[in-house]
């Protein structure tokens, strides 16, 4: 069956998981239905201080505030039955049941997870946090070990928000669960730069009180340079993509919550 076939029928099954902190969206992953509740990365579940997770299904009006599903951030992770250390799987599966999930698409585990070098796979999400499914094509181009977990390499396009997101085979059956993108810089490093200059941004927003120098309130000044800076930061970060990305094996899924 040609891959436009199986998005097709799969799709509904996708959602965008959202964050907002001091009531701004401020960042996204993908996750997807499987019976009984829903998958996604557990680094994409926990990604820091925020005061809410949102979901929302793929074919919703990303512009309808009714799309969205509201959940304090205890409340998610209360309903998570399985979650193991993020550096050895990196997933956790929430035994959801909303009400808007009803009549959805509910991705199966490929049964063999037998993936071969040079085997033609799409993994499905919301990269860059853009509201549109998007859907790639690609190749597993490595299949290696890394702390005792499967860990395959494609030669996809995955950006940040792909996070989370179903890796298929051309039955559409689930065999990696993506995880991350390769950069050609240090990523390490991009990240605690804009780690840095989130913190400092907070810690400005949390200061004393106004003075004006010249008429122009110099830690203002300072914390929109910093937000400046973040954003570029974050758009350099995005275009050192090189087209190669991670996935996990999805059988540690498989088997945790089929046991």
């Amino acid at each position: 069956m040609a891959y436009t076939k199986v998005i097709a029928r799969v799709r509904s099954g996708l959602v965008q998981v959202l964050y907002e902190r001091g009531g701004r969206r401020v960042g996204s992953g993908s996750g997807f239905l499987v019976g009984g509740g829903l998958v996604t990365n557990s680094h994409v579940l926990r990604p820091g201080q925020i005061d809410a997770i949102l979901i929302r299904m793929a074919d919703t009006d990303p512009q309808d505030p009714g799309s969205y599903i509201t959940l304090l951030p205890e409340a998610c992770y209360q309903a998570v039955t399985h979650e193991p250390p993020a550096e050895l799987h990196d997933y956790a599966f929430l035994g959801l049941d909303e009400p808007e999930f009803a009549g959805r698409y509910r991705f199966a585990f490929d049964s063999e997870m037998a993936p071969v070098v040079g085997e033609q796979v799409a993994f499905l999400g919301f990269p860059f946090g853009m509201a549109q499914l998007t859907a790639h094509l690609g190749h597993i181009s490595s299949i290696h070990e890394r702390n005792g977990t499967t860990v395959l390499q494609i030669d996809g396009s995955i950006n940040g928000g792909n996070s989370g997101g179903p890796l298929i085979n051309e039955d559409g059956d689930v065999i990696g669960l993506v995880t991350r993108a390769i950069t050609g810089v240090i990523e390490e490093q991009f990240e605690r730069l804009i780690d840095a200059l989130r913190h400092n941004q907070e810690a400005l927003q949390g200061g004393g009180g106004r003075v004006l120098l010249g008429g122009i309130d110099p830690i203002q000044a300072l914390r929109a340079s910093q937000a400046a800076m973040e954003q570029i930061a974050r758009d350099l970060h995005r275009s050192a993509n090189v087209g190669i990305g991670y996935a996990y094996s999805a059988e540690y899924i498989r088997d945790a919550i089929t046991a």
